[in-house]
């Protein structure tokens, strides 16, 4: 490869990085397990649930057009129009959020007699059928059954934490995404900013924890911006729309952008130079959070 190749790279590399796009950790990816490990975590059972899981692909079919083999034929669109988490939690609690906003929190239970899902938000329970599988990239897949021609398949997107309450997606760390029906006061406006800002901390904590050799705040858009090493806010004409409805009105975000503008100018920040970016990042917000909550 000539020099200016790799200098090409090298630029791409650090533009990416400096975006929160990859974090480089050494770690590799997730290798094919041994077969035992596989029947074990394949089980149709509650512990093999709990986790991260991101939409890859929504699978329908039609009963009356059969394939060769005898089973219907069936059509795989695959999920970047349905960009969705859901995060399964040891105290029964779910949730999922989308990249435009969508946020539900809700109760699951498991029957392992008939391997479903029970999943109940807004007063209605769902039951689903549930098949887990191995993806040949080392990563798990669970295949939601909504009838004989209807399926969601998912890929494990982050295992479950040692601390689940920690986990970015648990349902205390996302109430900010909860529209308040009325107007707030500046004490809950910055409340609902902590709590923002308290989730985000915690993207990059667990991305840690996990080895994750990437950041992505794609289900988490707001006003932060990530550098290497530092932490910003983004112009106020590009604030996400998801991040201004997460608020009673604009004018509330607003309130919510200048109090963490200001005290990005105003307060007294520690420097970190570990060489770790993400975890010099996740320090010095964790500071901003509890700096903005003393003030």
């Amino acid at each position: 490869m000539t020099s200016f190749k790799l200098f090409i790279l090298f630029m791409m590399i650090t533009m990416m990085q400096h975006h929160g796009i990859i974090y480089r950790t050494g770690s590799k990816r997730p290798s094919r397990p041994a077969r035992d490990e596989i029947r074990e975590r394949t089980k149709p059972k509650p512990a093999n649930m709990i986790g991260t899981w991101r939409i890859s692909g929504v699978s329908t079919g039609n009963q009356g057009v059969i394939s060769p083999d005898g089973q219907p034929v069936r059509q795989f669109e695959p999920g970047s129009k349905n960009d969705m988490l859901i995060s399964f939690f040891p105290d029964s609690t779910f949730t999922r959020v989308g990249t435009k906003g969508e946020y539900t929190v809700g109760q699951w239970d498991f029957d392992t007699t008939t391997s479903s899902i029970f999943l109940t938000s807004n007063r209605n329970t769902e039951e689903i059928g549930v098949f887990i599988t191995y993806a040949d990239n080392g990563l798990r897949l669970i295949n939601f059954e909504f009838s004989p021609t209807e399926s969601l398949s998912l890929t494990e997107y982050g295992r479950k934490l040692p601390r689940f309450r920690e986990d970015p997606y648990f349902g205390q760390n996302n109430w900010w995404r909860i529209k308040p029906a009325r107007p707030e006061t500046d004490a809950q406006i910055r409340a609902r900013l902590l709590n923002y800002l308290a989730h985000t901390a915690s993207v990059l904590s667990s991305a840690q924890i996990r080895e994750q050799d990437y950041i992505s705040l794609e289900f988490s858009q707001g006003i932060v911006r990530l550098y290497n090493v530092g932490i910003g806010v983004v112009k106020k004409d590009q604030i996400p729309s998801t991040w201004l409805e997460s608020f009673h009105s604009a004018d509330d975000a607003h309130k919510a952008y200048d109090m963490f503008e200001d005290y990005l100018f105003t307060g007294k920040h520690k420097k970190y130079q570990s060489g770790n970016w993400v975890r010099d990042d996740h320090r010095i917000l964790v500071d901003i959070h509890n700096g903005m909550k003393r003030k």
